[in-house]
């Protein structure tokens, strides 16, 4: 292979290496949010079953305004909030797995490359 392919093929490696971080970098992001979710849905879920009945109303926060609603069905929405945002982090570490080992290999394919130019 000439200097100039061998040139080009790092380049593009390096070009594919700076995307992966980027792209680890956002899921890293994606996964935290997620969490701070599933946190919050947790403490909320807790705090409404030992301090409410499933009759009693709650008042919901939308936007700048408050819907009343009973706990049980409130607690039945948040439920389903934290099966989405439990998908959500699975298919977030599918993919952060998949990101770092994209960046292990182009690391190690370009550590050969370097390896076999010396």
């Amino acid at each position: 292979m000439d200097q100039q392919a061998l040139q080009k093929l790092l380049i593009d490696m390096d070009n594919q290496l700076n995307k992966s971080r980027a792209e680890l970098s956002m899921v890293n992001l994606q996964i935290d949010r997620v969490d701070t979710n599933l946190n919050l849905i947790k403490t909320t879920t807790k705090s409404l079953n030992k301090h409410c009945q499933p009759t009693e109303t709650v008042w919901q926060g939308v936007g700048k305004a408050f819907v009343a609603e009973e706990a049980g069905e409130y607690l039945k929405k948040i439920g389903a909030d934290e099966k989405s945002f439990l998908d959500s982090k699975k298919n977030l570490s599918i993919k952060k797995d998949y990101l770092e080992t994209t960046l292990q290999k182009t690391l190690e394919g370009m550590q050969q490359i370097v390896g076999k130019k010396n």
